[in-house]
């Protein structure tokens, strides 16, 4: 695709590698050095990090520059070609091209500003934080752009070319790169709240109007251009195809979730309607949004759900690793008296909030058979030579945001573990949110531990070596865990391995926590309902913004109730549910939304298109300084006829950027997309701006990061296995830097181009498999094991 015009487009650059090229081989080299290994915290030199980073931003600033010029050439090319009397696909392709050189115009300042600051939140030598990732978040729509635009420019005169589907993926792009211009631009301004070094802002700087302002702003991205044709670019082409099985299957099961019609008849309907969300990916993107936005929490879990089904689980067995024991163990509630390390006899009582006692469940999985498991059911009856007990012990516990998933869902990887380290793996099945909110699955986990200490033998192993495995919110347990065990005396594990890990429960926008507006897999809306049904009691009450009395100091305004609508309040009291996926609103938020909508229902009700300039006229006539002022209350948009993403885009240009002088003017082209949402969002009950309003007690069981220090510093040898575009990279990041000022032996890696959950990916991408055999070999670290 480059060769053919490698010489123009090296006339920029002096070079004979083409702008993508230069791109990528800096990157490559940007992150040569991301896997830490133990006792190296210099492996590459000042200098020549600074070189590698003085090597990437030449390379995005001669990207940028390519875009620019190719840009100016495809407007120009179509009005000489065309002159004013151009066909409809060409004003569109035009238009497209006017609109990505208006974002590569104002997009290179902010983007370089934040490469510029990003090496102060490495740690030690790793470059990965939350800015490197929107950094690299960025590269790769502008990878995608130029190999896009430069195939454009070379086949647009092509009688086979397709204009209408690359007009259509020109425009999907160009959207997603206008959208991330807005994320820089908001991420730089969170640096004002954050102390030097710090990847988390202030609480106290962020209870202002200001950030509520920045918070409102953020809102407004248009989430659907990242769930549409673009969907997962930032991530390895193995996972595109996943991604649009996840997405097809959540909008297909939100048409008939809990409806009571026939399982033929729904899975008929089922069939029929994913046919649209196969065809249409702007459909796709629009429900998916839709659903992810405003889903409570017992959509969530009937949703993940499926990946517990009987069909998937066998079909997945195909391609794993037979294992010999694979027992469950069903453990009647009970204290367990067991010596800490002082020899002291320390009582773990049964786990019993909120649900009361119940049987724990904890799944075996062994490779072979062991003396000890003969006690086992599915041990084999007839007489066989049995392996002596291991020496080594594997804990793990799953993620699934505390609100579902089992072992079960793990097994594609635990099978080649438990094969590859020839040990012992014991699974923890915890109960779930918002049932069993904190802090009963730290309970059941805490207790697991002890039983385990007390009954290796039966679990075929001597447990010389043990090792704690979590991902996402298993490893958050795990880490409380092992705070407990320190606070008790027990006997700590020897490695604890931690996989793309949340330590901070509470919602404080840092760089990476924005990803959640564009992660196809753990979407801002899902977090969010995540967060309320786990933190359960814990959560205070607060709504609207904060105040500032008259000295400065900040009054919290806490009249308000925002848990979640799928479950009851500890004091009792029922909240009603307006329908499966959407909470209701009280009383008091539609008088709220009566008086919004009073002022704005004048200009919306004498606008009856939805052509962009009118729509401009609209929102500059707005006063904004009033708009943010009062209580920060949202347009409320009634009209069906105007989208709520075409709402976001001119808000997002007013507040924004102002257009280049230099752009060419675009063509007047017809509006599309018109009727994407039926109604709009009160801003008020947006994903992003509940998020920012809840807060959380702190305890240190439920975010380790706050934990004393007194405690932190006994923590075993710790591993961190983060992604580059994971969320929760930045809590990983700051959570190895704590670590290693109090003299723990902390290891961090990063892995690029996976998501969040790549562990349950292992047997569909290649990326994923290779990531999660690092977490073998940290876990093997972990457990001190010889190599073969």
């Amino acid at each position: 695709m480059y060769d053919e015009e490698s010489a123009e487009m090296n006339a920029f650059d002096g070079s004979n590698k083409t702008p993508t090229e230069l791109l990528s081989t800096a990157a490559n080299e940007n992150e040569s050095s991301l896997a830490f290994s133990s006792g190296n915290a210099l492996s590459v030199s000042e200098s020549v990090n600074i070189q590698d980073e003085e090597n990437y931003r030449r390379s995005l600033v001669s990207i940028l520059k390519y875009l620019r010029q190719e840009s100016l050439y495809n407007v120009e090319s179509f009005r000489k070609v065309n002159g004013n009397n151009l066909p409809t696909t060409d004003q569109l392709t035009q238009a497209a091209f006017c609109q990505l050189y208006d974002h590569l115009d104002n997009i290179e300042g902010v983007l370089l500003d934040i490469l510029d600051v990003s090496p102060a939140y490495d740690f030690r030598n790793i470059k990965i934080n939350g800015y490197r990732s929107l950094v690299k978040v960025t590269q790769s729509c502008l990878t995608r752009l130029t190999a896009l635009v430069r195939y454009i420019s070379v086949n647009k005169h092509s009688y086979l070319f397709r204009a209408s589907h690359y007009t259509k993926e020109l425009e999907s792009y160009v959207m997603v790169l206008g959208q991330l211009r807005d994320v820089l631009n908001y991420t730089r301004k969170l640096m004002n709240y954050s102390p030097k070094g710090q990847l988390m802002p202030s609480e106290e700087l962020l209870d202002t109007a200001v950030a509520d302002e920045i918070q409102m702003e953020m809102d407004m991205i248009d989430q659907e251009c990242f769930y549409g044709r673009a969907l997962g670019f930032q991530y390895c082409d193995s996972m595109r195809r996943p991604f649009e099985v996840v997405h097809i299957s959540l909008a297909t099961y939100s048409h008939n979730y809990q409806s009571r019609i026939s399982p033929y008849i729904k899975l008929a309907s089922s069939l029929l309607t994913s046919t649209q969300y196969v065809m249409s990916a702007e459909q796709r993107a629009q429900k998916v949004v839709e659903v992810t936005l405003s889903c409570n929490i017992d959509f969530c879990k009937a949703f993940w759900s499926l990946s517990e089904s009987d069909l998937l689980h066998n079909m997945a067995r195909l391609a794993l690793p037979t294992c010999p024991i694979n027992h469950i163990f069903d453990i009647e509630p009970s204290d367990i008296n067991i010596k800490n390390e002082a020899g002291q006899i320390v009582t773990v009582k049964s786990p019993s909030a909120h649900i009361g006692f119940q049987r724990l469940h904890l799944r075996l999985m062994s490779n072979c058979y062991r003396l000890g498991q003969d006690k086992l059911p599915n041990f084999p009856q007839q007489k066989l030579m049995a392996n002596p007990p291991s020496d080594y012990l594997v804990i793990q516990c799953h993620g699934g945001g505390f609100v579902s998933q089992t072992s079960r869902t793990h097994e594609a990887y635990l099978r080649f573990w438990a094969k590859e380290l020839k040990a012992p793996i014991l699974c923890i099945d915890y109960s779930h949110a918002p049932a069993a909110p904190f802090p009963r699955a730290l309970e059941e986990v805490y207790y697991a531990y002890a039983w385990a200490l007390i009954n290796r033998r039966k679990l075929g192993t001597t447990a010389k070596r043990i090792a704690l495995v979590g991902d996402s919110a298993g490893g958050n347990l795990l880490f409380a865990t092992v705070l407990r065990a320190i606070q008790d005396n027990l006997r700590l594990p020897d490695g604890l391995v931690a996989v793309y890990t949340p330590v901070y429960i509470q919602y404080i926008p840092s760089p990476s926590r924005t990803l959640s507006i564009m992660d196809a897999l753990l979407p801002v809306g899902i977090l969010t309902t995540c967060l309320e049904a786990y933190a359960g009691d814990l959560i205070r009450p607060w709504k609207g913004g904060s105040k500032q009395s008259e000295d400065g100091s900040v009054i919290e305004d806490s009249t308000g109730d925002i848990a979640s609508a799928s479950y009851e309040t500890a004091s009792g009291g029922k909240l009603l549910t307006a329908s499966p996926l959407m909470d209701a609103r009280d009383d008091e938020d539609d008088e709220d939304d009566e008086e919004i909508e009073s002022f704005f229902r004048p200009r919306l009700a004498s606008s009856q298109s939805t052509d962009s300039d009118e729509l401009t006229q609209f929102y500059d006539c707005v006063d904004e300084d009033k708009f943010l002022a009062d209580k920060l209350h949202p347009v409320i948009i009634r009209d069906p006829d105007i989208s709520i993403s075409t709402h976001r885009r001119f808000s997002h240009r007013r507040l924004t950027h102002s257009r280049s002088e230099s752009l060419p003017v675009a063509p007047r082209v017809p509006h599309v997309d018109q009727n994407r949402h039926d109604r709009a969002r009160h801003f008020a009950q947006s994903p992003l701006y509940k998020f920012a309003k809840i807060r959380i007690k702190q305890d240190p069981l439920l975010s380790p990061l706050h934990a004393s220090d007194e405690l932190l510093c006994k923590l075993p040898s710790t591993y961190l296995v983060a992604c580059h575009l994971d969320p929760c990279l930045d809590d990983s990041v700051m959570f190895a830097k704590k670590l290693d000022s109090l003299g723990v032996d902390v290891h961090l890696d990063a892995v690029d181009e996976v998501p969040h959950g790549f562990l349950n990916f292992t047997l569909v991408s290649k990326e994923c498999q290779q990531a999660t055999e690092l977490c073998r070999e940290r876990l093997e670290e972990a457990l001190h094991m010889k190599p073969d």
